[in-house]
This record gives structure tokens, sequence and C-alpha cells, in this order.
């Protein structure tokens, strides 16, 4: 429980910093939301005055911080600048785009990444082996935007097979799915390969043959449960990226989601938006982050007693 604690207090602390820098970023940054609401060319500067004045925009910036972290505490997100939609509307409407693409990847990396990579070592040097392994080398190799790329050109321009953009449909869903899972499922496999072997070789599993237990219950109950503590380090990492790649891979097909809103806040600099999307975001990486450490002590008690990851 302490141990628990102790990474959710440092969880909290960086969400502070996170939305300290991002709200002094965003103002502090060339360019203004005036631009995006207002002709600057043929409109008064009395009514963009008037207009920064009524959004708390011309007090000084610590005052600005104070007024969004206070009214963040107390349950009111504000308002987007561009559209007047309430910040929390715009979060709901993109939300679920955003958790159906990550919960699909989240599927295709640890739901497939895991029995393959485990029958990979099961089926050490076999042609299955080899071919996972090629694979995943190959996979690995290419900047998941650069397979975003060709998968549009070959799929869905050349062949017609799979829509490229929006989110009309379920087809919509697979193209930025398996992009966004590829590289993560690779390093699975990986990992989970190689933790594998290490257990097949363990002198517990030649204990456990020896006391007549089945090669499958050994294999799947055993091998795999003490394999687990690499895995889980790396799904710590993996959904942290996973966050950051959802961004460019929803940007690259035009996937409504809270990436894509976030791009369209920061360039439009609508401030309460882009801060409490970021601010969500980094929060997601940062709790994730933490209650994967909290797994990972629940697997390996060492993690637990030393109060850090080994």
């Amino acid at each position: 429980m302490k141990f628990a604690l102790t990474r959710l207090g440092y969880a909290l602390v960086i969400i502070v910093l996170v939305s300290m820098v991002t709200f002094y970023s965003m103002h502090a940054s060339p360019g203004s939301v005036v631009s995006s609401v207002f002709n600057l060319a043929t409109t008064p500067h009395s009514v963009i005055v008037a207009y920064e004045r009524h959004h708390g925009l011309l007090a000084p910036l610590p005052v600005q911080y104070w007024h969004f972290i206070t009214a963040l505490v107390t349950g009111h997100f504000g308002t987007s600048l561009i559209s007047n939609l309430p910040v929390m509307t715009i979060v709901a409407n993109s939300a679920g785009y955003t958790a159906e693409l990550a919960g699909s990847a989240f599927v295709l990396i640890f739901g497939l990444g895991i029995p393959i990579g485990a029958l990979a070592a099961i089926k050490r040097d076999s042609f299955f082996d080899r071919g996972v392994r090629s694979l995943a080398s190959v996979i690995l190799a290419i900047p998941n935007f650069v397979l975003g790329i060709m998968l549009i050109l070959l799929l869905g321009i050349h062949l017609h097979w799979l829509p490229v953009a929006g989110a009309a449909s379920f087809s919509s869903l697979i193209l930025p799915a398996v992009v966004l899972a590829a590289e993560e499922w690779s390093l699975t496999v990986r990992v989970t390969r190689t933790s594998f072997l290490e257990q097949l070789g363990a002198d517990f599993t030649r204990t456990l043959r020896a006391r007549g237990v089945s090669e499958l219950r050994i294999q799947w109950r055993h091998v795999l449960r003490n394999s687990m503590g690499p895995i889980i380090s790396l799904g710590i990492l993996e959904v942290r990226n996973l966050l950051g790649y959802t961004l460019i891979v929803e940007v690259i097909f035009r996937w409504p989601g809270l990436g894509t809103q976030l791009v369209q806040s920061v360039l439009q600099r609508d401030y309460d938006v882009t801060e409490v999307l970021a601010l969500l975001l980094a929060a997601a990486v940062v709790l994730a982050s933490a209650f994967g450490d909290v797994a990972l002590s629940l697997v390996d008690p060492r993690v637990r007693v030393g109060g850090k990851l080994g």
C-alpha cells in the first residue's frame, strides 16, 4: 500500500508540473487566439481588446494560471474560445474515438503479442519462430508514420480494400489500429519470447517436469507467470508510447479523437481546450506508468521491497 501511494504521489506532482509547462508554453508561444477568431486587418482594435478582457487574456500569466487551476480543481474546465462549447463537451465527443483506437491497438499488442511470442519460444528455431522474428524485425525497422503511409497507398488507394480516413465504420478502424500497434507488438513478441526462453531453462521447470507435471501446464501456467515481469515492465513503456503515437496516427488517418482535437486547438491557440487535453493525456500516461509499477510490484516483490523498479 505504501509503495502504491508513493507512486501515485509522484504521479500527482508530475501532472501539476505538466499543467504549468503546458500553460506557459501555450501563452508564451507566438500567435494568439484572436487571429483565429477575428480578421485582424478589418476588426477594430477596441473589439479585440474587449474580447481579450472578457476572456481574461489581459491578466498577468500567473493570475491566468491561478484562475485556470482553481477552476479545474472545482470541476470547471472552461469553454472553447473558438467554438464556445464547454471543453468537457469537446472531450466527451472525442474521447470515445481515442479509447476505441487505443483499446483496439492494446488488444493487438498484448492479445496477439504475448501468445505469439510464447509459441515462438516453445517452437524455438522452427519455421514459425524464424518467421515471427523476421516479421518483428522488419516492422521495428519501419517508423509507424511511414508504415501508415505505405498501408494507405497499398490497401486504401491502390487496392481499395479499406478506408483511409475518418471513422465512418468498423473498417475505418483497422488501418489506424494496425499502424498504432505494429511497433509495440513487435517489441512485445521479442520480449515475451526472450523471457519465456529464460524461464523454460530455469531450475523450477526441470523440477516440475521431474514431478510429472504436464508440459502444457508448465508452459502456460508456471513459465508464463514467471515471464510476466519483463513484459509488464515493457508494457509500462508501451502505454506511454501508445498514447504519444495515437496523436500521430489520428492525424495521419484523420481519426476524430483527442489527438486530432489537441493538434487543432494548438494551431488555433484555443487555450482552455489545449491545456485540458494536454493535461488529460499527460495524466493518462503518468497514471498508467504508476499503475504499471504497482502491477509489477505484485508480480515481482523485489520491486515493492526496493521501492523502485529494478
